[in-house]
């Protein structure tokens, strides 16, 4: 074999095995990798469900502007409860809620009786649940792996997604062709169901902060600590746009699908497959380049690579190459999901981890209320035209922030209030 190549192996080999080294995380990974079959699951049928209820690109957005909403409102404070409790504990109740949630609407559908409203009020309940679930999932990484294999771990948890995405996608899309939504919700439960016991098996040390400040002032703080910290201000920012116009096109391929690319259920589930093997990709190139050097180059080339491309897919009236341009947006957009929670905590201190991933989370909540104004948009000007405006933003707003994101790259954060 050319040493070369020899050499690029071993480094793969070894890049991929240092995290699964440490005690603990192939449990936590399994978890990780299960509540992603869970929530790729849900996320395909609600807006497949919706349109089938009601046959408006409105309701779709609405029903995703819902949870955008609740998480929006509650990711700051679930955050604080990140750095105060039990994160393990934290991750299982979301997991118990969820299944909870899944079993429920799985029978309203079987026995014919689902309402939209349902579907609403179950997408509230995801929002407050991924409020919580996603600031203790990464606090937990991070108790887990500690700094230095972070960036590593994240692209593994990241990859366990997107395999997840592009198998499940197809089969998900399948079964609502010959069995309708219920089948894919019942999945869910089962999947939250071993995630739950990947937990409860786990076994590394949840670290917790003693709390010395009342909840209030806690939430206050995170959020002074984030205004004063110039680069966490500059995510924010980036984050904000991103979250807002880029992921929400996810939110009209149920649209894209039955009334401008004509494929179906099963079609629609191809289009969610290619993002999510363009994912892969992503996390592969992350997982073998990425580091404390060059991190912060991968997070602003994604953001701009990303808007492009969706104004393209939004434009895009052919099916095969829709479906091309889904793979290089789902590897763009990996390479940023990757690329900014390793960021955002290793420029933070240890006690103020959970809040400044609840703030994070609270812009990624965004995502799905973009998701309502981008099928307000669609039901004016058509779900094409919508969907490329977002991309389009997305990348006027990487452009702008370029410059200040690299300048605050190297500022130090600052210690906790």
């Amino acid at each position: 074999m050319n040493p070369r190549a020899r050499y690029a192996l071993i480094n793969l080999r070894d890049r991929f095995s240092a995290p699964f080294g440490i005690p603990g995380f192939s449990w936590l990974w399994g978890s990780f990798l299960f509540g992603s079959v869970a929530s790729s699951l849900e996320s395909l049928t609600q807006g497949w469900l919706v349109l089938q209820i009601t046959n408006s690109p409105l309701w779709v957005g609405v029903a995703a502007g819902i949870r955008g909403v609740t998480q929006l409102i509650f990711s700051i404070p679930l955050g604080a409860i990140g750095d105060r409790a039990d994160r393990r504990r934290l991750l299982a109740l979301t997991h118990v809620l969820g299944a909870i949630g899944m079993m429920g609407l799985w029978i309203l559908i079987v026995t014919k009786a689902v309402h939209l409203s349902h579907v609403l009020i179950l997408s509230g309940v995801l929002g407050v649940m991924a409020s919580l679930e996603r600031p203790a999932a990464n606090g937990l990484l991070y108790d887990v792996v500690g700094a230095k294999l972070l960036l590593n771990a994240s692209a593994f948890r990241q990859m366990g997604s997107s395999l997840v995405r592009a198998g499940g996608a197809i089969a998900g899309g399948l079964l609502i062709d010959r069995g309708g939504a219920g089948p894919n919700y019942f999945l869910a439960v089962i999947a939250h169901s071993v995630a739950l016991s990947c937990l409860l098996i786990l076994r590394s040390p949840a670290t917790t902060t003693r709390a010395v400040d009342t909840f209030v002032r806690s939430v206050a703080g995170g959020l002074r600590y984030m205004l004063r910290t110039p680069q966490l201000r500059q995510l924010m920012l980036l984050s904000l746009s991103i979250e807002s116009f880029g992921f929400s096109y996810t939110s009209m391929l149920p649209v894209m699908a039955r009334d401008v690319l004509r494929v179906g259920a099963s079609g629609l589930g191809v289009l969610s497959a290619a993002s999510g093997i363009g994912q892969l990709g992503g996390t592969l190139f992350v997982a073998l380049h990425g580091n404390e050097e060059n991190k912060h180059r991968i997070l602003v080339a994604a953001a701009l690579g990303f808007g492009v491309a969706i104004v393209a897919f939004g434009l895009s009236p052919w099916f095969l190459v829709s479906v091309l341009i889904l793979v290089a947006i789902g590897g763009l957009s990996s390479n940023y999901d990757t690329a900014i929670p390793a960021v955002l905590l290793t420029s933070s201190t240890p006690e103020m981890r959970g809040r400044v991933s609840g703030v994070y989370y609270s812009t990624v909540g965004l995502t799905h209320f973009g998701g309502f104004v981008t099928g307000f948009l669609a039901t004016l000007m058509g779900a094409p035209l919508a969907v490329a405006a977002g991309g389009g933003i997305v990348a006027i707003s990487a452009l702008t922030l370029f410059c200040r994101l690299r300048s605050a790259a190297h500022v130090r954060p600052p210690s906790a209030l």
